[in-house]
């Protein structure tokens, strides 16, 4: 038996589709099923014992975790410590999503010296949202430090067809007839990863687990390829063209981080490496190529003929 926490989410919603397909016997947890909050609920939900447990489930809201970091931290970190002891506890394989808000490299010099951050680097959190991560991520390093019975996942700038995101947000403004034109910023770099391509890294994890495969504590994964905001914007404009989503190219322009300030800091710089990844998993689509898959399927659930 699988358990996946965040149910609901991009990630969770992507996973429930591929053990369906795969015929992998799960049950999900939604916040309703499983309130992250309520510490003592962790020992009763997990005590059937699921083979593997894959913690999905996050507080993910970037900007409201800056006024409202105490929810932020009991749900990012002090679960993710339960969580952890129960799985050591009962033997429970632990998969841990975090993300590439661990790291941060503002100066061009620290950019030219890492160019990738590796999953052994070293963590550079700002903002409540990926300091309680890292947390997150400190609790599972810990509990499992003599043990091979957990896996930390990290990857960045998730989307799918379902749930809110960057891509379905620029596709609702670049619909908008009221709207003539897009700024977007240009001087954050990262990888987007569609929930798609990350649900089948996580199968893939599974099959292995369950076969006795052993795995690097810490692993990144997100499609191949970097892009600005600013470059994943335009993306998401011709692609939603070429299949009759918008009717128009609206002018987008490029703008620098100063000119949209934010209550919670975002990483200028967080291109996750995938060395190992590749080595386990084989080539990773390029972002744009799944952009096209996930856009392709909003497409169809538009209705439109593609």
């Amino acid at each position: 038996m699988i358990y996946y926490t965040g149910k609901n989410g991009q990630l969770g919603w992507e996973l429930s589709k591929r053990f369906k397909t795969e015929g992998l016997e799960s049950i999900g947890f939604g916040r309703e099923e499983w309130d992250l909050t309520d510490l003592s609920s962790v020992e009763r939900i997990l005590k059937d014992s699921p083979r593997i447990l894959i913690h999905c489930g996050a507080y993910t809201a970037v900007d409201k975790a800056e006024s409202d970091s105490e929810k932020a931290y009991k749900i990012n970190s002090l679960s993710v410590k339960r969580i952890s002891e129960e799985c050591l506890k009962k033997k429970i394989h632990l998969i841990y999503i975090s993300t590439d808000f661990v790291f941060d490299a503002n100066s061009e010099t620290v950019r030219d010296t890492i160019r990738f951050w590796k999953p052994d680097s070293t963590l550079s959190p700002k903002g409540i949202y990926g300091l309680s991560k890292a947390e997150g991520e400190g609790w599972v390093r810990n509990t499992f430090a003599n043990s091979k019975q957990a896996n930390i996942v990290r990857t960045s700038w998730v989307y799918s067809s379902h749930g809110n995101n960057f891509p379905k947000t620029i596709l609702k403004l670049l619909q908008d007839p009221n709207r003539t034109e897009l700024k977007v910023i240009e001087d954050q770099l990262g990888r987007p990863t569609w929930a798609g391509r990350l649900s089948d890294f996580i199968i893939f994890l599974i099959y292995g687990i369950l076969k006795g495969s052993e795995y690097p504590k810490v692993l990144h994964f997100s499609n191949s390829g970097i892009a600005s905001w600013y470059d994943f914007a335009v993306a998401i404009r011709d692609v939603s063209h070429s299949f009759s989503l918008i009717e128009n190219l609206k002018p987008i322009f490029p703008i620098p981080t100063e000119s949209y300030p934010t209550p919670a800091p975002r990483p200028r710089y967080s291109i996750l490496d995938l060395d190992e990844t590749r080595k386990i998993f084989g080539t990773v689509p390029h972002w744009k190529e799944d952009l096209t898959l996930c856009l392709k399927e909003l497409a169809e659930i538009s209705g439109k003929k593609v």
